[in-house]
């Protein structure tokens, strides 16, 4: 089976393609705040290196808002003009250097953090949104664990960078049933909302 995967859930996007469980293609980008101005030149080119594919795999976070809406647009547009079967992962199963157990954290803003456990590319249980104190007792409780962020922290120092890879993705989305319903953004907590002022 021949997968096309993307991830924009994090600053560094990528964009891969797997066939038969080999790598025939590999692209990576930046896409600060999910801008998705590289994202869309890097996906036309692996398709015009590759062809068709037979399903299409998306990082759909958590992560940057505009991010996640381009790529998840882009896989169900290309789910209807091609008929590829589709797929949404949880973008932190992917990141890079994420062999083994590891946590996978990151900011949720408002003071808040998000962390995950995830092992040999596999959640285990659900995300956790904590204040900090309660970040860190969690990781101190499992020293034993790597932790993996998509971006620096300054409150966890020893956290190791790493971005999901759209190779992994990929892979992991061999294992997955593809989707029946649109593909949703995985988001942690309500969107901030500014209400209209009241007109006099």
């Amino acid at each position: 089976m021949k997968v096309l995967a993307f991830d924009c859930s994090t600053a560094s996007g990528s964009v891969a393609v797997v066939d038969g469980g080999v790598t025939i293609y590999d692209e990576r980008f930046e896409c600060p705040r999910g801008r998705g101005g590289a994202f869309f030149p890097a996906l036309d080119r692996a398709v015009d290196a590759v062809g068709r594919v037979d399903r299409v795999a998306v990082g759909i976070g958590p992560g940057s808002y505009n991010g996640l809406r381009a790529a998840i647009a882009a896989a169900e547009g290309l789910h209807l003009v091609t008929g590829a079967e589709r797929v949404g992962i949880v973008s932190p199963r992917a990141l890079a250097g994420g062999e083994g157990e590891f946590f996978a954290l990151g900011d949720a803003r408002g003071g808040v953090f998000w962390l995950a456990r995830v092992a040999d590319g596999r959640m285990c249980g659900d995300f956790e949104l904590l204040p900090l104190a309660d970040l860190l007792a969690k990781l101190e409780a499992r020293p034993d664990l790597r932790r993996l962020a998509a971006g620096p922290l300054s409150a966890v120092p020893d956290v190791i960078v790493a971005a999901p890879e759209a190779a992994v993705i990929a892979r992991l989305a061999l294992d997955e049933p593809p989707a029946t319903t649109v593909i949703e953004p995985m988001y942690l907590k309500p969107a901030h909302i500014t209400a209209p002022r009241p007109r006099p």
